[in-house]
């Protein structure tokens, strides 16, 4: 477990840091800061900054300043659940846990605050609000860690959660695969930017299965023989198509961000693709 969070966390950071693909992941809707000045660019200033209309005149470059008592308050919420124990090409769990650490450093990088959270049907483990890359480490040996065979996400408990713990508004991302039944974020999206991101694999999907199995319920641990099939396997599909539909249904119109992040994808571009928007 140790070297597979360690490759993750080399992975992420080098995505984050080296700026091969923008700096879009950085990019959060407004960047919760006040204009304060205008001054001569410095080496190492933020190259978004730079005031175009101020260094047409013919001085040399120039950037903006700004205040950052408004500056954003991040959380990161890696919800438990069994069936993040799952992955025809990697577990849903490693890349939940990728995705954690690159929206970490993607945060701390834009110099703003970080809470996290791991939550099943109540807090499993709480980080205080830091700028301290150190929280990173942390996180990654914490979501590669947790055993989630048997758990379920409660999200009526999470808003509560979120509406008692956070107290200001903020920018939310959720991480998980969002199978449970009735989920409902519209108690906390309304004073909140709420960023929905979905852990998934083609074949739970799609399973393409035919003969006789013993199943294993990843939330309750029960387990029974069945016989699947081409008919079975269409109609659970029609079953998950269904349960997505009326979740992008309540992403929608509640105004939530929302996109699926697959086992067998690149976790960095497609995040990237998300958060873009």
């Amino acid at each position: 477990m140790q070297q597979v969070a360690k490759e993750i966390l080399l992975r992420a950071k080098k995505d984050v840091f080296s700026g091969n693909l923008g700096n879009h992941l950085t990019t959060f809707k407004g960047d919760g800061l006040d204009f304060r000045e205008i001054r001569d660019y410095d080496y190492g200033d933020d190259i978004r900054k730079i005031n175009w209309k101020a260094s047409a005149k013919g001085n040399g470059l120039k950037t903006n300043v700004f205040n950052e008592e408004r500056e954003l308050n991040i959380v990161i919420a890696f919800m438990l659940s069994g069936s993040l124990h799952f992955g025809s090409v990697k577990f849903k769990q490693e890349v939940a846990t990728e995705i954690m650490a690159l929206l970490a450093f993607s945060a701390l990088k834009n110099d703003n605050r970080l809470q996290s959270v791991f939550f099943e049907k109540k807090i499993e483990k709480f980080f205080e609000p830091t700028k301290s890359d150190a929280v990173v480490y942390q996180l990654v040996e914490s979501a590669i860690e947790f055993e989630c065979l048997g758990r379920e996400v409660d999200y009526k408990a999470f808003c509560d959660f979120v509406n008692g713990v956070v107290k200001q508004k903020s920018l939310i991302f959720i991480v998980g695969d969002f199978y449970e039944e009735n989920i409902d974020l519209s108690e906390i999206a309304h004073k909140n930017e709420l960023y929905a991101i979905m852990v998934r694999d083609r074949f739970e999907e799609n399973p393409t299965l035919n003969g006789e199995f013993e199943l294993i319920d990843t939330n309750t641990l029960e387990s029974r023989e069945m016989i699947l099939n081409k008919d079975i396997a269409k109609e659970y599909h029609k079953l998950i198509k269904e349960h997505d539909r009326k979740l992008k249904e309540h992403f929608l119109k509640h105004q939530i961000s929302f996109g699926k992040i697959y086992t067998d994808e690149d976790i960095y571009i497609r995040l990237s693709e998300i958060i873009k928007g």
